[in-house]
């Protein structure tokens, strides 16, 4: 725990100064307002503006939940390509927790999504969305927030082992997206799709956080906001549990750089 801390602290510091390096790093904050400007247009003229706090969320969730896998994988690509991940491997500090650390970074700044689909909003549309519930969404967006950066540990954990890891993140996104409820809420998805949505902690995460937004009374709140930090907390230890099995089988065989 006592080296864990620094390092932690290390790599959110050389994150936030990879950004300023390699600003491209944030392409994704740039489209954040075109998807807004598209589902928007969408319920608007469809005659649904009651659909609007939907069509705002939706884009803020996928720019940090996309940016979290994809830079993910590209952490692991340039890392590699560079031969700093072998010298990473050899320092007390576990790769996880550089991982995390870089990963809570880009996630941190990924929420500014949320600022960018409510300007749009209001500035393009007229439609400003107020917050019912602001403790309520604050704890939401923090809860969901760790279960995001939990995530780009475990993807970067299956880059691991892989050269060719732009392939899975362009694949992975997407169905993520789906299953967490951040394109439309998993009771529209059929029940099979549903039952397995809930197994993610995106899919009480976005359903939470639409809930925050309306006016009615947010029900189990404790329950629901337990079940994003349980499933956020679960698929943190799998990322931490694999990535120390991929690193023991890389140093064994030497193919760290190989994969």
């Amino acid at each position: 725990m006592n080296a864990a801390l620094p390092a932690f602290g290390a790599a959110v510091r050389f994150q936030l100064g990879a950004f300023r390096r390699d600003p491209g790093t944030l392409l994704m904050l740039a489209t954040a307002p075109f998807s807004a400007v598209i589902l928007l247009s969408v319920t608007q003229h469809s005659g649904r503006p009651d659909l609007a706090p939907y069509a705002l969320l939706a884009p803020a969730i996928m720019t940090a939940m996309g940016m979290a896998v994809m830079e993910a994988g590209e952490t692991i690509f340039r890392d590699r390509a560079a031969g700093v991940l072998e010298a990473l491997l050899t320092t007390p500090a576990s790769l996880a927790v550089v991982l995390l650390g870089r990963i809570s970074a880009i996630t941190a700044v990924s929420l500014v999504g949320i600022a960018e689909s409510w300007l749009v909003g209001a500035l393009g549309f007229g439609v400003v969305v107020t917050v019912a519930h602001p403790l309520v969404f604050a704890a939401t967006l923090l809860a969901t927030a760790f279960g995001i950066a939990a995530t780009g540990v475990l993807m970067a954990s299956v880059f691991v082992m892989g050269r060719d890891v732009r392939s899975f993140q362009n694949s992975v996104t997407f169905p993520l997206y789906l299953l967490g409820g951040a394109m439309v809420p998993v009771t529209l998805l059929p029940a099979g799709l549903e039952a397995l949505s809930r197994a993610l902690f995106l899919s009480w995460a976005t359903d939470l956080l639409r809930d925050s937004l309306a006016p009615a009374p947010v029900d189990a709140f404790g329950w629901r906001l337990a079940a994003v930090l349980g499933l956020g907390a679960a698929t943190a230890a799998a990322g931490f549990g694999v990535m120390r099995a991929l690193v023991r089988r890389v140093r064994h065989n030497g193919t760290v750089g190989f994969a």
